[in-house]
C-alpha cells in the first residue's frame, strides 16, 4: 500500500504513494496544514472573545482566517498535489495571503486613526490597497513566488513595524511591543527559507519555516489580544 520514491531534487521531501495516490512532499504539506490549523485555531478564539474590542478587531481577525485558507490551499495546491494540479494553482494560496497582509495592514491603521492625521491616514489606506491591487494582478500575471514574498516584506517591514513602533512609543501598549517582537522574529523563517537551510530531505527549509511560521503566528496573537482589548 505505502511506497516511498526519491525526487530529483534531494533537498525536497520524497514521494509518497498509497496505493494509486501521489503525494507529494508529505512532511512540508503537514506543516503547512499544522499552519492553517494553528491560524484557525486563533481565528476561532478572536471570535469567541466577548470583552471589549478595539475598532481594529475584525481586521486582526480575518488576517487569520485568510491565512487558515491560505496555508491550507499552499498544503495541498502548492505541495501534496503537485502531480495533479499545475502551476496556477498555487496562486489561489498567494491571493489568500494578500488578503491576510490587507487585513493586518487595516487593522494597524485602524489603531493609528486617531493618532495620526486624517489626510495621512487616508493616503496610507490608499496605498495599502494599491500595493493589494498592484501586487495580486501581479501574481495572478507571472509565475513567481518572489511576488508574494516581496508582499508578505511590504507588508510586515515597510508598513506595520514602524506603525507598530509609532503606536507601541505613543501609547506604551505592549501589545504593539509584542508584535514588533513577532515581525522581527518572522525574519527567521525568512532566512531558513531563502537560504535552504535543511536538516534533512526529511525536515527541509521548507518544513522548517513552517513550522517557525506557526510560532509566529502564536506569538503575534499575544500581541493582538493585547491590542483588541484596549
Amino acid at each position: 500500500m505505502f511506497k516511498i520514491i526519491s525526487i530529483e531534487d534531494s533537498i525536497l521531501n520524497p514521494t509518497l504513494w498509497i496505493g494509486n495516490f501521489e503525494w507529494r512532499e508529505p512532511i512540508t504539506t503537514l506543516t503547512d496544514l499544522l499552519t492553517s490549523v494553528v491560524c484557525l485555531f486563533l481565528y476561532f478564539q478572536l471570535k469567541n472573545y466577548k470583552g471589549r474590542k478595539a475598532e481594529s478587531f475584525n481586521h486582526y481577525k480575518n488576517y487569520y482566517l485568510f491565512f487558515a485558507f491560505s496555508m491550507f490551499s499552499a498544503a495541498w495546491f502548492g505541495h501534496g498535489l503537485q502531480a495533479y494540479v499545475s502551476f496556477d494553482w498555487k496562486k489561489i494560496g498567494w491571493v489568500l495571503s494578500s488578503l491576510g497582509f490587507l487585513q493586518i495592514e487595516l487593522g494597524t491603521l485602524k489603531d493609528a486613526q486617531n493618532l495620526i492625521s486624517k489626510k495621512l491616514y487616508s493616503i496610507l489606506k490608499n496605498g495599502v490597497y494599491l500595493q493589494f491591487i498592484i501586487l495580486v494582478s501581479l501574481m495572478v500575471y507571472y509565475q513567481n513566488f518572489k511576488i508574494p514574498q516581496i508582499n508578505s516584506t511590504l507588508t510586515f517591514v515597510l508598513f506595520v513595524l514602524p506603525l507598530q513602533i509609532y503606536l507601541y512609543l505613543k501609547t506604551k501598549n505592549k501589545g504593539h511591543l509584542i508584535v514588533i517582537s513577532a515581525i522581527v522574529y518572522a525574519a527567521l523563517p525568512g532566512v531558513i527559507y531563502n537560504n535552504q537551510v535543511s536538516v534533512s530531505k526529511w525536515l527541509n527549509y521548507h518544513d522548517i519555516s513552517h513550522l517557525l511560521m506557526a510560532s509566529f503566528m502564536l506569538i503575534l496573537y499575544q500581541g493582538v489580544v493585547k491590542i483588541i482589548k484596549t
